[in-house]
């Protein structure tokens, strides 16, 4: 029981990884998890899933995490079922396969909005709450392609889970001397709605085959979890080995 007693916020936990991530955190005995995603009827239906399945308290709220304001909205609402925030999964994200000479200028902003600006916004919070307590774990989700550039995804997404990867450090290096830690997790290729239409070949992998949600959870369980209290500002790479750095 990893999480035994803690509180988490968790966004885009309504389906994908984000949501074997919350899966897997109220099987580790989180007390209360808030799954914060734009699809309020699904994120419900996933909440109720798991709350039966586990016996964890998990509810839902409806966000565009584009908008400041709904992610302030989040942490009030959060505020109402808990006055202790332990952990900060920023899951929520999109990606596209668009050539770069079909990037516009407001695809680019929204890329960077969802995966960049809400991963700031949300970490900001987030420390409010978690400072005073002097503890807590924020766990951010970048990619691949934040490592290796984008070659089937759009040159903008790869650029934003780059940004991921340099706003952790930075985050890291702010919340370090009160007992938090911040990583991230980078997923190679996972059998994801967002994937399907992707056409990569498991053979490309050294472990041939295609990793799970399943799979990524458990790398952010560890950062997630006690197991990793010496470890801040780093990174994980779940890929199968396609990206060894």
């Amino acid at each position: 029981m990893l999480l035994k007693g803690k509180n988490i916020i968790a966004t885009g936990g309504a389906s994908g990884i984000g949501a074997a991530c919350v899966k897997r955190f109220a099987e580790e005995g989180a007390d209360f998890i808030l799954i914060v995603d734009i699809n309020l009827d699904m994120a419900k239906k996933v909440a109720a899933e798991i709350a039966e399945a586990t016996g964890a308290q998990v509810e839902a709220v409806r966000a565009d995490i584009t908008s400041e304001e709904d992610i302030k909205n989040v942490f009030t609402v959060f505020k109402q079922y808990r006055d202790r925030l332990d952990v900060l999964l920023n899951c929520a994200g999109i990606g596209l396969i668009k050539p770069m000479e079909e990037i516009t200028c407001d695809h680019w902003d929204r890329t960077m909005n969802i995966n960049v600006r809400s991963v700031f916004l949300f970490s900001r919070e987030a420390l409010k709450m978690m400072i005073p307590n002097n503890y807590g774990r924020i766990v951010n989700m970048s990619s691949q392609a934040g490592k290796s550039g984008g070659i089937m995804i759009g040159m903008d997404y790869a650029i934003s889970k780059a940004g991921v990867l340099n706003l952790t450090k930075s985050f890291a290096k702010k919340a370090a001397p009160h007992n938090i830690t911040v990583n991230s997790v980078a997923p190679g290729l996972i059998a994801t709605a967002m994937t399907t239409t992707f056409g990569y070949d498991p053979e490309t992998v050294p472990l041939k085959r295609i990793g799970t949600p399943e799979e990524v959870a458990d790398a952010v369980l560890f950062v997630a979890s006690d197991l990793s209290r010496y470890v801040t500002g780093s990174c994980i790479d779940v890929n199968g080995g396609i990206l060894m750095s």
